[in-house]
């Protein structure tokens, strides 16, 4: 297989997962807020300190998982084969997707056992942090690809502007007649 194929078929799969959580998380969802599913039957209230922790622990886990993604694919030596590139990148595109869809199902159970706002609000807020964790064939392809590479003595000169050169020139002059 060639290096297009393993991608593609490393984002088709990632893709299927990626869909696969959210319309199920979605439906499931939907099904508790509309009372379809007589899992909780009773709402009850949640204890505030638990109810502190989960809001926490969501607002942590937000940035922890989508920076905690970024931040490996930073670190990955580049260039790499198509084969490891894509194993590594699902492995760390799992663990982002799955970590905030864990913490979605926890939004919905508590909404669902509690029917509080607050956890309803997160839930809706967590669906659209999914947006930003659609599969990228360029970010995969990127991983396969030479890093570009800064050199500190390539100094780019730009054109100095007439008023700059006039005014050197001048300068220039002055310390001749001396």
């Amino acid at each position: 297989m060639n290096n297009r194929n393993i991608i593609e078929s490393a984002i088709k799969l990632l893709k299927i997962h990626y869909y696969g959580n959210i319309i199920l998380l979605a439906i499931f969802f939907l099904l508790l807020l509309f009372g379809l599913i007589p899992l909780f039957v009773d709402s009850r209230a949640v204890n505030i300190t638990l109810e502190r922790y989960v809001i926490m622990i969501t607002i942590i886990v937000i940035p922890v998982a989508l920076k905690f993604f970024a931040s490996r694919l930073k670190k990955a030596v580049l260039p790499m084969e198509a084969t490891i590139a894509a194993t590594k990148y699902k492995n760390i595109y799992f663990v982002r997707l799955y970590t905030i869809g864990v913490v979605t199902l926890m939004q919905i159970i508590l909404f669902a056992l509690s029917r509080n706002m607050n956890f309803f609000w997160f839930t809706v807020v967590l669906f659209i942090i999914f947006i930003f964790c659609k599969p990228s064939y360029e970010e995969l392809e990127s991983l396969t690809k030479e890093a570009p590479k800064n050199n500190p003595e390539e100094v780019v000169e730009e054109p100095l502007n007439e008023n700059t050169n006039s005014s050197v020139q001048t300068k220039h002059n002055d310390q001749d007649d001396e």
